[in-house]
């Protein structure tokens, strides 16, 4: 993800949303933003569009987004629907200074980091110990098996995704989390589940399960997964933006 081009797109939005507006003074001072002419319904698709950009880019969590959707919905505290576009537009420039500036991040970033550490650093013992004849298979099934739970987790925090309380994570409720939320296919739930499958056995002692063929296999599998799971990280660049 290019961080400029977000802040560059963050920006124009910011501008357009205080195009087209009217300023209407109060009768006691004070006063509110309106739409130009026949501008509304554009005003309105302006200001859709920066409250899911900021659920995207800054967090569906995030102080920014929960203010942005108070902005909007109370119509800039109470003074028209004009006025809180146009506040709108404040708040992602105000926001897009503070990434600039190194206060406040991009959403996602700091778990494609993870994602990235974990496809590099992880990922190349996992290959050491494939191609080492007297290391045994399980040891690297259960590191890729790690590997993957940590980038299922990191993409799952990045998009505001959740478990239920009651539910223990894992490979799998991770995947079926994912797949809940369209970011996963049936296809990837299932190769997920078959790592699964080989990590537990590893886990459990069932080494009758294992050979240094099928560890290799699922490094292959695990290594797709990871590629996909480092797009879905970023916000965005699923779709992408």
């Amino acid at each position: 993800m290019d961080q400029q081009r977000v802040l560059s797109y963050a920006r124009k939005l910011s501008a357009e949303l205080k195009l087209d507006m009217n300023w209407v003074a109060g009768e006691y001072g004070g006063g509110y933003w309106e739409p130009r002419g026949s501008s509304e319904g554009v005003i309105y698709g302006r200001a859709v569009a920066a409250l899911e950009f900021l659920r995207e880019y800054a967090g569906a969590e995030s102080s920014w987004y929960v203010r942005a959707i108070h902005i909007w919905e109370s119509k800039g505290d109470n003074k028209s629907m004009g006025t809180g576009a146009y506040y709108l537009g404040d708040l992602l420039s105000a926001w897009a200074d503070q990434v600039d500036a190194g206060i406040t991040e991009i959403a996602g970033v700091r778990a494609r980091a993870e994602v990235g550490a974990v496809s590099t650093e992880v990922m190349a013992q996992v290959r050491r110990l494939v191609e080492d004849r007297k290391a045994h298979p399980a040891a690297a099934i259960v590191l890729c098996g790690a590997a993957l739970e940590t980038a299922l987790r990191a993409t799952a925090k990045a998009r505001s995704l959740s478990l239920p309380e009651n539910q223990r994570p894992s490979l799998s409720s991770y995947s079926q989390l994912l797949r809940s939320a369209g970011l996963f296919s049936g296809q990837d739930v299932k190769d997920v589940a078959q790592c699964g499958g080989l990590r537990n056995a590893a886990a459990h002692g069932h080494f009758d399960d294992l050979s240094g063929e099928r560890a290799g296999l699922m490094e292959q599998q695990t290594n797709l997964l990871l590629r996909k799971l480092s797009d879905l990280a970023t916000a965005g660049d699923a779709d992408g933006e």
